[in-house]
């Protein structure tokens, strides 16, 4: 079966006045129809970059160095801006992190939505619906959300819906165009935790119910457990390690991951001292020879500071770039 979204040797530059930021080095994924990918890794990873750069939204001054992105079968950096409204939205289509960014606080919500509604007919190419037909339409994507008090919303500015309520319809709004696949970018990081449960739990339901294939990021490990079936680890724009989300939270074989990994609490434990990971993310304008996470791994000997560890597979489903992941 050919995979719905492949990622091969993905690198992307982005110009600055000291030189080029190298912030995706050889990124290597794919993904199935149907299927939830969870990307995690601290701030600054480039998990973000990655994301956006799926959807056509990267870095303006971002440029692609080598590699492909192809989506059901087409290229996406051979696409011109009439290519990507075909795709944008429609058949890619992504939440944002902070609502109140995204929505515009001039227009009610109905008048949004509706608006949404419309620019994805004329993608399409579709008859424009009438002004009862959006109505149907919003009130169809917001029973969708699990939002009921319809009248209140469609009519209520979005300073006077709560933060999970803005957030609902956000993914409302990206459910607009029917789309194959569904990014999630850090969708429950503004929220409060009673709020991100609910969150996780409506992304959970419309992956069940309506089939979405759906690639989410955040530097919440547990979130990315509620969700995805497969996990992608990033550190320092390379992927480090990624397989079954199950064999990498029990039997993490990148030094990284298992950094990341103790550094979580046990809500079952007593008093504990947690650990961290010395050092932080490396300068991507000189970013360290060999493997970009030595500096900072317990485990590093001489081959990683000189040679760039190539991604293996150790398990049915589980490849890991790391020079030790054997030992």
């Amino acid at each position: 079966m050919t995979a719905l979204l492949t990622i091969q040797d993905y690198r992307l530059d982005i110009p600055t006045f000291d030189g080029a930021l190298k912030v995706l080095d050889g990124i290597d994924l794919a993904l199935d129809q149907g299927e939830t990918l969870g990307i995690v890794g601290e701030s600054g990873c480039g998990k973000t970059v990655l994301a956006r750069s799926i959807l056509g939204i990267g870095p303006a001054k971002g440029k692609r160095v080598s590699g492909s992105m192809t989506f059901d079968s087409v290229e996406l950096d051979h696409l011109d801006e009439a290519g990507w409204r075909r795709i944008r939205g429609v058949k890619i289509s992504m939440i944002f992190q902070d609502p109140m960014t995204y929505l515009n606080p001039l227009f009610t919500i109905g008048r949004q939505l509706s608006d949404v509604v419309v620019a994805h007919k004329r993608a399409k190419g579709e008859r424009l619906p009438s002004r009862a037909e959006q109505r149907k339409r919003c009130h169809a994507l917001l029973d969708q959300v699990q939002i009921r008090d319809f009248e209140r919303v469609v009519d209520s500015y979005p300073h006077q819906l709560s933060g999970g309520m803005r957030q609902r319809v956000l993914i409302a709004m990206a459910l607009a165009g029917e789309p194959q696949l569904l990014i999630a970018d850090e969708p429950t990081t503004a929220l409060d935790v009673t709020i991100q449960a609910q969150i996780l739990d409506l992304l959970r339901d419309l992956v069940d119910r309506l089939g979405l294939t759906v690639v989410m990021i955040s530097h919440d490990v547990g979130a990315i457990a509620a969700i995805a079936r497969r996990v992608a680890v990033m550190y320092a724009g390379v992927v480090v390690e990624q397989g079954m989300t199950n064999d990498i939270l029990t039997q993490p074989r990148h030094p990284y991951t298992q950094g990341l990994l103790a550094a979580l609490p046990d809500i079952e434990g007593g008093h504990q001292v947690l650990e961290s990971i010395p050092g932080t993310i490396p300068n991507l304008i000189h970013p360290p020879s060999g493997c970009r996470f030595h500096p900072r791994c317990p485990r590093a000997t001489e081959i990683c500071t000189a040679q760039k560890p190539v991604a293996r597979n150790i398990g049915a489903d589980h490849v890991v770039a790391c020079h030790h992941a054997l030992d």
